[in-house]
């Protein structure tokens, strides 16, 4: 696996993290379905995200953060610690 599908993974494990979060937090029972809907995204392409299967772009960061209330930069915190060189 190359670092692009790498990095793609690592952030649809996130997204899956931060998704039952925002469930636990709001009492509701977290879909992906759901989050396409709040996020004003296409269900499929959510899927997609979710699976690591597509490359973001900042618009669609920016949606998810506000399907999951909260800051766009909690979704990339999971490469906080990773060095690009």
């Amino acid at each position: 696996m190359d670092w692009k599908e790498e990095i793609k993974l690592k952030f649809a494990e996130n997204l899956i993290e931060l998704l039952a979060e925002y469930g636990k937090k709001n009492g509701v029972n977290p879909s992906l379905r759901k989050l396409a809907i709040r996020a004003e995204l296409e269900h499929s392409h959510v899927q997609r995200i979710s699976k690591g299967r597509v490359d973001l772009s900042l618009t669609t960061i920016i949606s998810l953060a506000k399907g999951l209330d909260i800051e766009p930069t909690k979704l990339l915190e999971c490469f906080k610690n990773e060095s690009i060189s």
